[in-house]
C-alpha cells in the first residue's frame, strides 16, 4: 500500500459512522450534479423532471430493469 492510500485509509478509518455517510453523501450528490452538468452542456436547457430522469438514466441505466422504469417516467414526461 503506498503512502497515500495508508494516509486515506487512516483518515477514513478514524471517522465516526455519521461523517462517513456524511462524506458518501456528498460525494454522490457531487457525481449528480457533475452527470447533469454534462447533460445540460449536451442537450441544453431542459425542464427539471427531464433533466432528473435524464441523470438518472445515466447513472443507473446499465441496469436492464433500472433502465426500464426510467424510461418509463422520461416517457411521462414528454406526455
Amino acid at each position: 500500500m503506498s503512502l497515500v492510500e495508508e494516509a486515506y485509509r487512516r483518515a477514513v478509518d478514524a471517522m465516526t459512522p455519521a461523517e462517513k455517510i456524511a462524506r458518501m453523501w456528498a460525494l454522490n450528490e457531487f457525481g449528480l450534479r457533475h452527470v447533469a452538468r454534462r447533460i445540460k452542456e449536451e442537450c441544453g436547457s431542459l425542464p427539471g423532471d427531464e433533466l432528473k430522469w435524464r441523470v438518472a438514466l445515466d447513472m443507473y441505466g446499465q441496469n436492464p430493469d433500472c433502465r426500464q422504469l426510467i424510461e418509463e417516467q422520461l416517457a411521462r414526461v414528454h406526455a
